[in-house]
């Protein structure tokens, strides 16, 4: 019965801008809702290329669908300094 649970957790992404979105579209492609905004861009020539960002998301679905986008997820950019945490991940379903 855990593939039907919902639950809402807070989905934390830290890395380029650029993967905020995809990590957001990733969790709506596995059918969880997310709650989220853009992190602003700011150009800045040369500095831009350094640029990190934090963005908060609220991701409301199955745990099992959160679960799979978030390994998705890590899996896609493992090498790429970026990350996706969630909070309340001791639940084994959300665990790395």
């Amino acid at each position: 019965m855990t593939e039907s649970t919902h639950t809402t957790r807070r989905v934390t992404y830290r890395g380029h801008p650029s993967g905020a979105p995809m990590l957001a579209e990733m969790l709506k492609r596995e059918g969880v809702k997310v709650k989220w905004e853009r992190p602003r861009e700011q150009r800045g020539g040369i500095g831009e290329m350094a640029q990190e960002v934090v963005v908060q998301m609220v991701a409301t679905g199955g745990v099992a669908a959160i679960a799979t986008a978030i390994a998705k997820f890590r899996k896609l950019i493992h090498d790429r300094g970026e990350e996706a945490t969630v909070e309340d991940e001791h639940d084994d379903d959300l665990g790395e």
